[in-house]
């Protein structure tokens, strides 16, 4: 598990991206630097209940965040975080999680 989620800023206008893009949708820039975003607000929360081709799947919850200093991003949650909760941002591989930032 690493601490924060890598993001892509365009070298030009510093814009944040995540996952990278080829181009940057704002200035059309092509050059990036990789900077680590570690906290997020929770916008919006889904669960997934089915995934084809999966046995035993369990429903897994995932969130749109806004980075803080960075963009918004899908991440998935390993609690109860809602809507407003401030969360600390990690990666298991190269997946973006997160987790309540002072759990309750």
């Amino acid at each position: 598990m690493s601490a924060g989620v890598p993001i892509w800023r365009c070298a030009n206008c510093r814009a944040g991206y995540f996952p990278e893009p080829l181009l940057c949708p704002r200035c059309n820039g092509g050059t990036f630097e990789i900077g680590r975003v570690h906290e997020a607000v929770v916008e919006e929360v889904s669960v997934i209940r089915h995934m084809i081709g999966q046995e035993n799947w369990q429903p897994r919850r995932i969130a749109s965040v806004l980075a803080c200093g960075g963009p918004r991003m899908t991440v998935g949650l390993r609690d109860e975080s809602g809507p407003g909760a401030v969360i600390e941002l990690f990666e298991e591989g190269t997946a973006p999680f997160g987790l309540a930032k002072n759990p309750a």
